[in-house]
């Protein structure tokens, strides 16, 4: 593993250096590395709702060790699966995958992330990688890393650091095309990210309480996005159009600290 500090840009324009840590030790509770060939139903849902632009219902396809998201121009339709099961805090858990992008046009955005919801209130952690940024980068890669607790529509504003918390981390050097191990340690707290177990941001602010299923998606934002939105992106006239675009998945893994 590579152990190293990288640059990490907040927000509001704030440069700070993140210390790295080795990954923590834990037991493993859920593992999947996709050795079948169709995704374990018992094991994962896959997301059919509307999400910014677009229409998720696309299974992913699993073959050689690697599942499959894909995006289709035609219908705007994308992909998220999630574990049937939920993971709480308790002591601290990590939730990790090992994932590519492949080439993306500006416009969509792949992600690591938990979501759940009670009494109209949403809690999550992400790693999302804006592949309209990505493009726009050079020398590394930048992640989005964002925390929610308790969000719901009459806690409009964004990064109050109590119900949202969001800050940008390049790291140097990072090939979003090629295969990288993304972590997201929850703790008592305070949450840290790492990439290939190298850490690259953490916080203390919005921390979630609900025990929630580990999520991955691949989807396009709607133009209130402005950071993440692309207007060349469009959706094609006809199936014989279609562009189909893909976020691989090698592993998931959620460790109990």
């Amino acid at each position: 593993m590579s152990h190293r500090s990288v640059l990490i840009r907040a927000l509001a324009g704030v440069f700070v250096v993140a210390s790295a840590t080795a990954q923590a030790a834990g037991t493993v509770v859920f593992h999947d590395d996709f050795n079948g060939t169709a995704i374990d139903a018992g094991a994962w849902g896959v997301g059919t709702w509307k999400l910014g632009r677009t229409q998720l219902g696309n299974a992913p396809v699993v073959s050689g060790g690697i599942a499959r998201l894909r995006f289709d121009t035609w219908g705007f339709a994308g992909t998220e699966i999630y574990t049937k099961a939920n993971y709480g805090l308790q002591n601290g858990v990590e939730f990790e995958a090992r994932v590519r992008s492949n080439q993306l046009p500006p416009g969509l955005v792949t992600s690591l992330f938990t979501y759940n919801t009670a009494n109209s209130k949403s809690d999550e952690l992400d790693i999302e990688m804006l592949s309209k940024q990505v493009d726009q980068a050079s020398g590394g890669a930048p992640l989005l890393l964002t925390t929610w607790n308790d969000w719901d529509e009459t806690h409009p504003s964004y990064n109050d650091g109590v119900h949202h918390s969001s800050q940008s981390a390049f790291v140097a050097g990072l090939d979003v095309n090629a295969f990288h191990t993304y972590t997201i340690r929850w703790l008592p707290g305070r949450t840290e990210w790492l990439v290939d177990g190298a850490l690259v941001a953490s916080s203390t602010m919005a921390q979630p309480d609900l025990a929630a299923p580990i999520r991955l998606n691949f989807w396009a934002p709607a133009s209130s996005w402005t950071e993440a939105y692309d207007a060349q992106l469009k959706p094609v006239a006809n199936k014989r159009q279609n562009r189909s675009y893909y976020y691989d998945i090698d592993w998931v893994e959620v460790r109990r600290l």
